[in-house]
């Protein structure tokens, strides 16, 4: 693995912390399913059939996602008319006591690499969308940065107007050099159901 013979040099990046991401947040309002409508980063955020479910737990890091998605066979396919490789891991977090936005997941060694999560949560509204940015780092890359939006639809349309336009604003607000709205990629989320039936799961 690349953990244990560090067959690959670690590329270190700068990931910035955004300006934006404080305030109160009950972990309870990120359970249930959602579905990744906008990605940011095209190594991991762009995948098609993202729905990930979170829920809680005890212990030290309290909420568990399970994280499912698909990567295309062809990349230069177009969904519907796709083949995929179906995948699955499940990720927990605890939730930082200064600062409740901040979401940690450290300490982690999965199967192939060592890895580290910091979610930031720039801006939600309870049972219709979640915006998160985070800051990643294992053995390969440290220092990557990457966002989701989550919705509880499938479809980004479904959003109201509003809702767009504070997402657009927090991105904005994040102050992040390259982070805008307008160049965030659009997975296909929708149709989905039969194929996540069939994800097998690893667990990071």
């Amino acid at each position: 693995s690349i953990s244990e013979h560090h067959c690959v040099p670690q590329q270190k990046l700068t990931c910035s912390i955004p300006r934006n991401a404080k305030g109160r947040l009950e972990l309870n309002t990120l359970t249930g399913t959602w579905y990744v409508t906008r990605g940011w980063n095209p190594m991991f955020d762009c995948f098609d059939c993202q729905v990930h479910h979170f829920s809680l737990q005890q212990g030290a890091k309290p909420l568990l996602g399970d994280l499912k998605y698909a990567v295309k066979k062809d990349l230069t396919c177009t969904a519907p008319n796709c083949d995929y490789l179906p995948r699955e891991v499940h990720q927990s977090f605890a939730q930082d006591p200064e600062n409740p936005m901040h979401l940690i997941n450290h300490n982690n060694s999965a199967k192939e690499m060592h890895y580290m999560d910091d979610w930031y949560v720039l801006a939600s509204r309870p049972n219709v969308y979640a915006l998160i940015y985070y800051c990643g780092c294992n053995d390969a890359c440290c220092g990557y940065a990457g966002a989701v939006l989550y919705t509880r639809s499938p479809r980004f349309e479904d959003l109201s107007t509003q809702d767009v336009e504070e997402i657009k604003g927090a991105i904005s607000g994040a102050e992040v050099h390259g982070f805008d709205f307008e160049g965030l990629c659009t997975p296909v989320a929708s149709s989905c159901g039969s194929l996540q039936s069939r994800l097998p799961s690893v667990l990071v």
